[in-house]
């Protein structure tokens, strides 16, 4: 099934699941993974998508599906849709540019369901009543996207409501972000054995503790890199990064470009 509009393009199939040519399209691209494991590859690597996970693709970056298990649910978003909802929603500052990562959020999910049942159920219906769905789900993503996809717009990890004890790690681990987490230490705040912790915060948001740190201390260093004249490694150092190098090799997977490419493209003191 293909909708498509001058806003966008919602996509679903069964078939055809396996490896694809290189792609790189102009506009924003939202996969979710229903069922199964896809994995898609990239100029720096291969990344995968877990059931119930989503990942976004910016304008112009090349990837190829390799594969996806059972059904690919994919919705295109052009920049002007985006932009404009950005701009209503009074983000101005930067242009928005997601990180690439795959992770869960039960509003997305919840989203995506609905928009899948929503369309199988009325699948012959009238041209007229698929294309109004189109365009209103195609604005309500934008808004998600926005408020749920970590990257150039966020200094915050986007919220998430998960289990307490969960709620309980990432309320610590924000108040503290800078300082030396291990995993033991998590674990206590969740009253759980690190085996047993690591599962579920793994089961619940799609990331694991420590990634999930990491990807907080880059977005919360993104206002004082855009912000400020403070140098790189002061930084990466104040927001919790052991090394410019270990910054500079996160940053270049999330986002493709360097803190020094990043903060000449996006920020104020140019």
């Amino acid at each position: 099934m293909i909708l498509d509009n001058e806003n966008g393009l919602l996509l679903i199939r069964n078939d055809q699941l396996g490896e694809r040519i290189w792609r790189s399209d102009e506009c924003y691209k939202l996969i979710f993974s229903p069922f199964g494991k896809g994995s898609y590859q990239t100029n720096l690597g291969d990344i995968s998508i877990d059931k119930g996970e989503f990942l976004i693709f910016n304008p112009y970056e090349d990837h190829k599906q390799l594969k996806a298990t059972n059904e690919k649910f994919l919705v295109e978003i052009k920049q002007s849709l985006l932009q404009e909802t950005a701009d209503q929603l009074g983000i101005t500052e930067t242009s928005p540019e997601f990180t690439l990562l795959s992770y869960k959020h039960p509003q997305i999910r919840q989203w995506m369901i609905f928009v899948r049942d929503f369309l199988s159920l009325n699948e012959g219906a009238g041209s007229i009543t698929n294309q109004f769905f189109l365009d209103n789900s195609l604005t309500q993503l934008s808004i998600m996207m926005l408020q749920y996809g970590a990257g150039s717009h966020q200094i915050d990890f986007p919220s998430i409501s998960s289990k307490a004890i969960i709620n309980d790690v990432t309320n610590a681990l924000k108040e503290s972000y800078c300082e030396n987490w291990t995993l033991e230490e998590m674990a206590q705040v969740a009253r759980l054995n690190k085996y047993q912790f690591a599962h579920l915060f793994k089961e619940e948001l799609g990331l694991s503790p420590y990634s999930w740190l990491q990807l907080y201390r880059l977005l919360r260093s993104q206002y004082s890199l855009l912000h400020s004249n403070d140098s790189v490694l002061s930084t990466a150092l104040n927001h919790g990064f052991k090394s410019v190098s270990s910054y500079n090799q996160l940053f270049k997977k999330m986002y493709r470009k360097t803190p020094t490419e990043f903060r000449r493209i996006h920020g104020f003191n140019k």
